[in-house]
């Protein structure tokens, strides 16, 4: 299986995500992503979501962090919320070979009413990233809807990971399950990588650590964080924090 560029040695992954401006807009704590680029190369992170813009333009401020490139847009939301759109392919391989990039991305919701046009596109670019040799990044989530009744339900994130392992995923990025322990059974279920997104911006961080820890005690392979790195009061101290609970052994300590 292609081995993915944005695993460090111990298996585990710190991904930030700055993406968002693609498709919400303003993002507060984004504006400035070069300085959150040098937070990630300072810090020790192994791999930023980001635009083909931002990777272009931007590159020489990843220093060694991977660009994982997302390949599919979806229409511009002005403000922060995140309503249900449909995200089509947008970008190629062969844009992300010409940038350099090893690892791509791409949105499935699960649930939404254009859910399996979403899951083909997924299929095809899987298996293709396969013919590259390059990495897939599944971003694979339930969204509310009848199928999905609780979007963030064990049974519905064990059944994302499945899906995106099925798909052809070298691995996904998924919903923190509700309870945490179910981690292990989407793990167990997939055989591939699960990270995990942060969501929205945690009113208590303490809390917020400790679930992470919990998800990584039970088998998860690290986080993807956009709005919790960025958004906070001290986006490189956030960093450096979450950097520090993924790779100095799952302890929110």
């Amino acid at each position: 299986m292609t081995a993915l560029d944005i695993l460090a040695s111990d298996g585990r992954a710190v991904i930030i995500a700055i993406d968002h401006g693609l498709y919400s807009c303003p993002c507060r704590g984004l504006a400035d992503r070069g300085a959150i680029l040098d937070a990630c190369a300072a810090s020790g992170v192994d791999g930023v979501i980001a635009s083909y813009g931002t990777i272009r333009d931007l590159r020489a401020r990843f220093g060694r962090v991977k660009p994982v490139l997302k390949l599919d847009l979806t229409t511009l939301t002005v403000g922060s919320h995140y309503p249900l759109t449909e995200y089509v392919l947008a970008y190629t391989l062969d844009d992300a070979a010409r940038l350099g990039v090893q690892t791509v991305l791409t949105f499935i919701q699960l649930g939404a009413p254009f859910e399996l046009e979403a899951l083909r596109q997924a299929a095809r670019l899987a298996a293709e990233c396969d013919r590259r040799g390059l990495g897939y990044l599944c971003e694979i989530m339930p969204v509310e809807s009848r199928m999905f009744p609780d979007a963030e339900a064990g049974e519905a994130i064990v059944a994302a990971c499945r899906t995106g392992q099925e798909i052809g995923a070298h691995a996904v990025k998924t919903t923190i399950p509700v309870p945490v322990g179910d981690v292990a059974a989407a793990v167990a279920a997939s055989g591939i990588p699960v990270i995990l997104a942060g969501g929205a911006p945690a009113a208590d961080p303490v809390a917020y650590d400790a679930t992470i820890a919990a998800a990584l005690d039970h088998g998860a392979s690290g986080i993807a964080i956009g709005r919790n790195a960025w958004g906070a009061t001290d986006p490189a101290a956030a960093i450096r924090r979450f950097v520090r609970l993924v790779h100095g052994g799952g302890s929110a300590g």
